[in-house]
């Protein structure tokens, strides 16, 4: 139990940043500053997970929460938060009825509107069990001779009156004399002097004070004959607690404008106005209120009674309470006791749980909330019954459309992902007890977002409701799960469902969805589907490793050509090897992150003597292997592709190297070309170009030294931006070179849209020119049409003398290979430079 205030660390979760400052402002100025803000539903959870937390406000809309889903997360004891730790909300939007029921359901132990707010502090402390101190305490004198109506009113107003007790109407009286206090709840039967006598003499001692009666016998007759007495206001029994408080906060403020017995008579009229008005109001409250006597038969119903039920009051009177109250038992239909019934064969309050059905005298079914207790004589013998009851039917259809909401995809209907992950984990605990065989299938569509990008969001939910249907029909409903986990990604799980069987329904959904033509806005449209299988007789542990495995296995199925199965083995080696690449992945951005990847270099040496004006290198990069080794570009470079991480490697090897340099003048003095190697996802990046430019700015590294190499097969696959990142980086001063040239068949009807300087002609046709005729055609060919274009040629995988000096012949202006250098850390290049510097 925290008992200090500045030891409760309060969680405020709001999304509103001015109602979350609000709300902070008036908990700080009551002394509590343990106050832990969050503005989304990520840094709710993470400080409920991650931190002390005694006590939470939350709001209504917490965005992709919401207060009532909150508050059962935190009463699952899934968090480090105590399960019964106090939940508050504090909402703009206030319905008494939901407010109510989703309270009692969801176990909000408060629920107050912004207007409120500086009741907050109370409420709090009242809720974590802090002494709350005020200033002073309002003195209420209670004359009531019923000990349960005694406790129900120190309970309610307890924290909010000094509250001094009498029971009877004569020690009520002296009580007052001794105290004068500033409210008086008055019972209206009372031992010694009833309460009529009593307010007629504390009036005629002070006119001005105010005093509420109380009676068990309330009709809009005794309340105008108990207002035009002296009495503020009235309170009929039994009453609700919101009720007490209510009438007791407005009657003790209301001391000032209660007049003297004599003003009293001179503004008789507006006060006969204010009779009538609560005559009214007493006519259209909200809860419905039957009494019996205690053999059943109905003697009254209020208004609202009369509504909900059907039955006038005339009508109603002295038939029993079974006839008027229909209750069914919403399960099987079949009609129950009625809460009157039970009551008064049990002696003892009854308070619903849940909501229970009724069906009127009109044939319309209803939910009802309701409170029935017994009414006993001052003997304590039972004399009837009172149920007080209201229509939650609204409020029930919120909670169904809560609790549907929390397990269904509302664009598609389809069970949600939070809800199918809890259905696959029941099933992954409970596989060992039955010999039902499942398989999941992970669903992924082909060319869906042509459709978004071509027609817009609006066209691509209606395909995703479309195609939610055409799958719905190649399934068997009953006991199949089909679940939307966001964007166009579907998994369905089969239950008692073979593989072989669960085979034939995922091809004849991919079937399905190839067949079906999309129509929008008279553009038709074909889609596919691709889809992984995986069997649960796999050795699968969690619902993570499971549907990871249903992804790869859709991943493939995409990669073989999409709109077609791939059913996942245990020795699936595609598996593995993605699986590997995943791992090689993670390896990657963690090496980009803390610089473990290092650069090396390759000399490229010059044929011609007279083009030898300083040294020309090409910029590798390896992986360290963390053992003071590295890994090769074959084991990661191709997963970066795959995985579109080659636009963030190659802006660390532009900006290592571009640094690198400029930490090595003597080298950069002595330096003629530098190449560095950009992929083709580079050019599809539209801030690629600009960072370009920022990092010759910032190292100050002359352009002209810079020469990017960019592969043939990237540069024609996306000819028209790299033709525009090449001209603008040109612009600058760079030079470019196309590298692996000839591996395109229709490579040279592009050299003329291509700015380039340098042609590396492909390694396989350079390896074998000594023995192979067509290999050594195709150099020379190469050679003399990039020669025509007034490019400079470069050689690749120049292995042996006699390789060099066969390129020579032919005209070739560079070659590049292990017989010119092996590739070796840039390090020992610069420290090389730096010696002959220091020497000479």
């Amino acid at each position: 139990m925290v008992n200090k205030v500045q030891d409760l660390s309060i969680l405020v979760f709001n999304l509103d940043s001015a109602q979350r400052a609000a709300i902070c402002d008036v908990l700080r100025k009551a002394g509590y500053t343990r106050l832990v803000e969050a503005v989304d539903s990520g840094q709710a959870v993470s400080a409920l997970v991650n931190s002390v937390i005694n006590l939470v406000i939350s709001d209504v809309d917490l965005g992709d929460l919401d207060g009532w889903r909150l508050t059962r997360l935190i009463r699952s004891g899934a968090l480090s938060i105590s399960p019964d730790a106090p939940v508050i909300i504090v909402s703009t939007v206030y319905s008494e009825r939901i407010a109510e029921a989703t309270s009692k359901e969801y176990q909000v132990n408060h629920f107050m509107t912004l207007r409120e707010l500086d009741k907050l502090p109370a409420v709090v402390a009242e809720l974590a069990g802090i002494e709350h101190r005020e200033v002073m305490k309002s003195k209420l004198l209670v004359i009531e001779d019923f000990h349960d109506t005694v406790n129900l009113i120190q309970r309610v107003l307890g924290n909010r009156f000094d509250i001094e007790v009498a029971n009877t109407g004569r020690d009520g009286l002296e009580a007052w004399k001794r105290g004068r206090h500033e409210l008086v709840l008055l019972d209206v039967m009372l031992p010694e002097m009833s309460g009529q006598e009593v307010l007629k003499e504390i009036l005629a001692i002070q006119p001005s004070q105010a005093i509420v009666m109380m009676t068990a016998h309330s009709s809009p007759k005794r309340a105008g004959e108990l207002i035009l007495a002296g009495a503020v206001d009235f309170l009929p029994k039994p009453f609700r607690a919101e009720q007490l408080r209510q009438v007791c906060e407005i009657a003790a403020k209301r001391e000032d404008f209660v007049v003297s017995n004599k003003q009293f008579f001179q503004h008789q009229a507006e006060l006969f106005h204010e009779k009538e008005l609560a005559q009214k109001t007493l006519q259209a409250i909200a809860d419905g209120v039957i009494t019996t006597d205690a053999q059943g038969r109905v003697e009254y119903l209020n208004p609202m009674a009369e509504k909900l039920t059907g039955w006038a009051v005339a009508e109603a009177k002295g038939q029993y309470s079974a006839k008027i109250l229909n209750v069914y038992q919403e399960s099987t239909l079949i009609e129950v006791d009625d809460p009157l019934t039970k009551c008064l064969r049990a002696g003892v309050a009854i308070q619903n749980e849940r909501p229970i059905s009724y069906r009127n005298r009109d044939g319309h079914e209803l939910k009802i909330d309701h409170v029935t207790s017994p009414i006993a004589n001052q003997k304590g013998n039972l004399v009837g019954a009172v149920m007080v009851f209201r229509d939650v039917t609204e409020a029930h259809e919120l909670e169904l459309k809560l609790e549907y909401q929390a397990s269904h995809d509302m664009l598609t209907g389809l069970t949600n992902r939070a809800a199918f992950e809890e259905r696959l984990k029941l099933v992954l605990e409970n596989r060992l007890h039955h010999q039902d065989e499942y398989t999941l299938c992970y669903i992924d569509l082909d060319q869906f977002k042509v459709i978004n990008d071509t027609c817009g969001h609006g066209a691509g939910d209606q395909l995703l409701q479309h195609i939610s249907k055409v799958m719905l029909q190649n399934i068997r409903k009953h006991s199949d799960t089909l679940a939307r986990f966001g964007g166009d990604e579907f998994v369905l799980l089969l239950e008692d469902c073979p593989l072989d069987q669960a085979t034939r329904i995922a091809e004849q959904i991919c079937q399905s969805v190839q067949e079906y033509r999309f129509i929008y806005d008279n553009k038709t449209f074909v889609i596919g589907a691709s889809i992984g299988v995986v069997p649960l007789t796999l050795d699968v542990l969690s619902v993570h490793d499971l549907l990871s495995m249903a992804d790869s296995a859709c991943y493939i199925a995409k990669e073989k050509g999409r709109n077609r199965v791939h059913i996942l083995q245990v020795d699936d080696k595609e598996l593995i090897q993605r699986r590997g690449e995943m791992q090689i992945v993670s390896k990657i951005n963690e090496a980009i992150e803390t610089d473990n990847f290092s650069l090396f270099y390759q000399r490229i040496q010059a044929l011609n003597e007279n083009n030898n004006a300083g040294d020309h290198i090409e910029i590798l990069v390896r992986l360290n292997d963390g053992n003071g080794g590295y890994l090769a570009p074959g084991f990661f470079l191709s997963a970066a592709e795959r995985y579109n991480l080659s636009p963030k490697l190659d802006r660390w090897v532009l900006t290592a190297t571009l640094r690198t340099l400029a930490e090595h003048e003597d080298y950069l003095s002595r330096l003629d070309i530098c190449a560095i190697n950009l992929s083709g996802l580079s050019f599809c990046d539209e801030t690629f170009a600009a960072f370009v430019e920022q990092q010759f700015e910032v190292f100050g590294i002359p352009p002209r030294k810079i020469c990017f190499e960019v592969t043939e097969t990237a540069a024609i696959g996306n000819i028209a931006l790299a033709s525009d990142f090449i001209h603008r980086i040109r612009s600058l001063g760079c030079s470019f070179a196309l590298d692996d040239f000839g591996s395109g068949m229709s490579s040279f009807a592009y050299l003329k849209r291509l700015p380039i300087d340098f042609l590396k002609i492909d390694g396989l046709f350079v390896k074998d020119i000594l023995i192979d005729s067509f290999d050594r055609a195709m150099v020379n060919s190469i050679n003399d049409i990039g020669h025509v274009f007034g490019l400079k040629t470069i050689a690749e995988y120049v292995e042996t003398p006699a390789v060099a000096a066969e390129l020579n012949k032919i005209g070739i202006d560079y070659v590049q290979g292990y017989a010119i250098s092996k590739p070796e850390p840039l390090e020992v290049l610069l420290m090389s430079a730096r010696e002959t510097s220091q020497f000479a």
